[in-house]
């Protein structure tokens, strides 16, 4: 009798990683960043993807559980241009019925060659970013920098992070903090990466 194995989140993991990373790997402005924290750490994107776009990929083994994914999917929509479930065959039907249309979903399964991904359904952009959630991914420098690219900064200096994020938020469109963020995770992947 052949016993199965079940694929666990490290094993998809390692595999997505470095399918992504061999996908953007002439793309200098992209970078790959894992356990992204999003509204002030209350969920955790596996694996993002930050260039033109933030793109979060969520997976799901057949050894967890989608008890949590309603609550990340709605998270995840407040921050993320796109998403993607990266789910195996035992969660796809009812991932399927959990997660927003918007979102991609690819089911992965081991075959002789190793793992394998196979697109069901691909990501779509996401319809209702909320740029309070998405100006928290700023730090207090990085937030003042941009009001100052407005003459704003004047009175924030010193306020609490909540403050300055608040002002952004008045000031600045969706489009233009998400471009801020991105450029600033961006510059931070890049600090962390050895040379």
């Amino acid at each position: 009798m052949v016993k199965t194995i079940i694929l666990g989140d490290s094993d998809i993991r390692q595999v997505l990683r470095s399918k992504l990373l061999l996908k953007h790997a002439t793309e200098s402005d992209t970078v790959v960043i894992e356990e992204l924290g999003l509204c002030r750490g209350q969920v955790r994107v596996d694996v993002s993807v930050v260039n033109g776009l933030l793109h979060g990929y969520e997976i799901k083994s057949d050894r967890d559980s989608l008890q949590r994914l309603s609550a990340q999917a709605e998270l995840y929509g407040k921050v993320l241009d796109r998403a993607t479930l990266v789910v195996g065959d035992r969660h796809l039907g009812e991932a399927l019925d959990i997660v927003p249309g918007w979102w991609g979903i690819l089911l992965v399964h081991r075959s002789a060659n190793g793992l394998k991904f196979k697109t069901v359904r691909r990501p779509g952009n996401n319809p209702n970013r909320d740029p309070r959630a998405l100006v928290e991914l700023l730090w207090l420098d990085d937030a003042i920098a941009l009001l100052e690219e407005r003459d704003a900064a004047r009175g924030f200096r010193g306020k609490p992070r909540w403050v300055v994020w608040d002002r952004v938020c008045e000031l600045f469109g969706i489009n233009e903090i998400a471009k801020a963020v991105r450029v600033h995770l961006k510059a931070r992947a890049k600090k962390r990466v050895p040379v």
